[in-house]
């Protein structure tokens, strides 16, 4: 299983390489498939060695950490080992580790810094409201800061991180920046409603991959009318008990 930091600097990593378009379509795909299953199931991931090793080739950049150093193998307790600056092998594994850490936090901070952008904001439940924040995800997904994705409801922009053409690629990163634009020009309120799925299914992967739903609205304006009327996403109604084919015209 993967660490917290591990998990971090793969899903920023992966979403940093897909956005270079600078990879082959079986690298897409891959990375595609490894960063679902990290946002599924974050720490609780699993990757065979092969997996792990040929994402760690695909992530990594001149100058990154290598992870290795937070996972290296302990010798045998018999075996001496050379000491460096008179620390003793555990002072200079935690100094390692230490400085890791410390450099995939600073990665983390500044790719949060350059690429996603955080509201404050009440979040409406029933009977209650309090000052959350967010981060956008992509036209019609945010993130709240407890880490809980929310969909948001009645409309439907083109996929920056799973596109079928470079077309869609291109407006799926217009959409997301003219989010990041509506929310940044006015009052920003979340309502978390109930999804379109099975009875019993709410809550679970089976509903709406486990993402819960909600809408956006900016100086009371939903931000998916906007983006409809701008030509940036369709609307996408879903009935009582689930959804039809998501509509994805950008590709012809």
């Amino acid at each position: 299983m993967l660490t917290e930091v591990e998990v971090t600097y793969f899903r920023s990593r992966i979403d940093d390489v897909l956005g270079t378009g600078r990879i082959s379509a079986w690298q897409r795909d891959f990375l595609l498939g490894m960063r679902q299953k990290i946002e599924r199931y974050g720490a609780r991931t699993r990757f065979s060695e092969k997996q792990l090793a040929t994402l760690k080739r695909l992530t990594s950049i001149q100058g990154d950490a290598d992870l290795r150093l937070v996972v290296s193998n302990i010798a045998p307790r018999r075996q001496r080992r050379p000491r460096y600056w008179g620390l003793s092998y555990r002072e200079q594994k935690f100094i390692i580790m230490a400085a890791v850490l410390a450099i995939l936090a600073i990665a983390s901070i500044s790719r949060q810094i350059a690429h996603n952008f955080h509201f404050s904001l009440p979040v409406n439940t029933p009977g209650s409201s309090q000052s959350r924040d967010f981060s956008i995800t992509d036209g019609d997904t945010i993130k709240m800061d407890d880490g809980t994705p929310v969909r948001l409801i009645g409309f439907n922009t083109p996929e920056k991180f799973e596109p079928r053409c470079d077309h869609e690629r291109e407006l799926g990163i217009r959409a997301s920046k003219r989010l990041v634009e509506i929310v940044s020009s006015g009052k920003s309120t979340v309502t978390r409603v109930a999804c379109s799925c099975k009875l019993g299914t709410g809550g679970t992967s089976k509903c709406n991959y486990g993402r819960s739903c909600g809408i956006l609205r900016v100086d009371g304006r939903d931000v998916g009318q906007t983006l409809i009327s701008e030509g940036l996403a369709v609307p996408f109604i879903c009935g009582a008990g689930g959804c039809p084919p998501t509509p994805r015209p950008w590709c012809g």
